[in-house]
């Protein structure tokens, strides 16, 4: 019997059939227990920023989220057909070294989210010690409190995401009768304050269609697009042999629709409850009764260990990935050095709600075009991969059915970079604001024409697969020769 290992050793090459022992619940419940934290409804407070109120963030971030699943949830399959992470299998389409597009868009949207978590449950211990200890209202709390809050939560969420795919998934399992309770809870703490039809002054800020097709993309669609590159890190762990591919797209569905959009819609009620036009925490803490303000505390704490661990497990194998002989351990630990420096530069520069948007909205429109492609490449290729020729690069290869041109397929990263381009050209926030902005109404629809314009390149320049070229069955070829390792 192999023996149980304590930290997961396995980087990105092809997962054997052996080791493929999850099931499609357990991709739910890491997806849900991941989402349910205190760093996730920051994404429901942003629309109230915008001005919006209840109803309106209602609609926007449920069909966002909505929208976004259209893409990311088919993109489960990738994974789970290839054996290996979204981002290596996306080598088909790409090749084996033009996927390093997608890499480098999962590093920065998985640095991004983690920042978030980080600094969310950073400030929490900082602001329940200080109400806890009769600080004055509005006090601002030394750095050398946040510095030890943000390195006391970094090196949590390191232990986890070094500990790998089955520390994360029993730890998310674990977490989702917690925080459902704690959410609950929160409802009925700040219930008194509630007031539907409230919305916050919204001066220098966007407005209308404006203001709510910006929380349609920061409130919905941009939480399932960040997983487009991130979920194969988990279904690579599912068996075609005893799994369908119908099981697994709907698992992740539901497990990205209730994980995402259940903090989302809390965030937004007691970011109205509380009038948080700024300082999000603060007025949270401020609010709580005393009854509510250790189950804060805990949602600040153990929530974000999912919310920053996995896409900190994204970047130690997309590190691995990018630096083959880089083990996925060292990569976690260099990725979490990186995003608690990331975390005080953001504070230090601007305001938390201008640089959350500014890097949500960017990233969906680059990340968009790249999940677009991908999804055509993998219905045109007939959802078969062949497990061997994707691995070249991660064994300093070269060749194979992926090869295209010196590693580059020409036509799609072509594809990825006119629909990027085009994105933001038209994106708006409060950070950048694109040229063509004004030639569609005011109206940031970046990630839709960024969409539009990579699906039509793409189509029209051809995929270029080699047509007629038969492809290994996987079972012919899946114990090459990772199932060793």
């Amino acid at each position: 019997m192999e023996q149980r290992r304590v930290i997961e050793r396995h980087g990105v090459s092809a997962m054997p059939e052996h080791r493929r022992t999850a099931r499609p619940a357990s991709v739910a419940w890491v997806l849900v227990g991941s989402n349910l934290s205190l760093s996730a409804t920051v994404f429901g407070w942003l629309p109230v920023t915008y001005g919006l109120s209840w109803w309106q963030i209602v609609v926007a971030a449920t069909a966002g989220t909505a929208l976004g699943l259209l893409v990311a949830a088919p993109l489960a399959l990738l994974g789970f057909r290839a054996g290996t992470s979204n981002t290596v299998a996306a080598g088909a389409h790409f090749g084996v070294r033009g996927r390093l597009v997608g890499s480098l868009i999962g590093l920065l949207l998985s640095l991004g989210y983690t920042a978030v978590a980080i600094w969310t449950g950073g400030e929490a211990v900082v602001v329940v010690l200080a109400r806890a200890s009769g600080a004055v209202p509005g006090a601002v709390p030394g750095e050398a409190a946040r510095a030890a809050a943000y390195a006391g939560i970094a090196v949590l969420v390191a232990a986890l995401a070094v500990g790998g795919f089955e520390l994360i998934s029993r730890i998310s399992a674990l977490l989702v009768a917690p925080m459902a309770l704690v959410l609950a809870a929160g409802v009925v703490a700040y219930a008194p304050g509630f007031d539907p039809s409230w919305s916050a002054a919204a001066a220098g800020r966007p407005s209308g269609a404006s203001a709510w097709i910006l929380a349609l993309v920061t409130a919905g669609i941009s939480g399932p697009v960040a997983y487009a590159t991130i979920i194969g890190d988990y279904t690579r762990y599912l068996s075609p042999r005893r799994h369908s591919a119908a099981s697994v797209v709907w698992s992740s569905a539901a497990g990205l629709f209730c994980g995402l959009l259940a903090p989302t819609l809390f965030g937004a009620f007691v970011a109205i409850s509380t009038r948080a036009e700024s300082a999000y925490l603060e007025s949270l803490v401020r609010a709580a009764p005393a009854w509510y303000v250790p189950l804060l505390l805990f949602a600040g704490v153990a929530g974000c260990l999912g919310a920053a661990g996995v896409p900190l497990y994204n970047m130690g194998l997309e590190l691995h990935g990018l630096f083959p002989r880089t083990s996925r351990t060292a990569g976690a630990a260099v990725a979490t050095a990186v995003t608690v420096g990331l975390v005080f530069a953001g504070r230090s520069t601007v305001g938390v709600e201008q640089a959350v948007t500014g890097f949500v909205v960017v990233l969906t429109v680059l990340a968009t075009p790249w999940a677009v492609i991908a999804l055509i490449g993998h219905l045109r290729c007939g959802r078969v991969y062949d497990v061997r020729d994707l691995q070249v690069h991660n064994k300093s290869l070269s060749g194979g059915r992926y090869w295209y041109a010196g590693g580059w397929n020409p036509r799609a990263c072509a594809a990825w970079l006119a629909g990027a381009a085009v994105g933001l050209l038209d994106a708006d926030s409060p950070l950048y604001t694109g040229p063509l902005v004004g030639l569609t109404g005011g109206l940031d629809v970046g990630f839709l024409l960024s969409a539009l314009v990579s699906a039509c390149v793409y189509l029209l320049l051809g995929t270029g697969h080699r047509a007629g070229e038969p492809i290994p069955d996987w079972r012919q070829t899946y114990l090459w020769p990772a199932a060793g390792r």
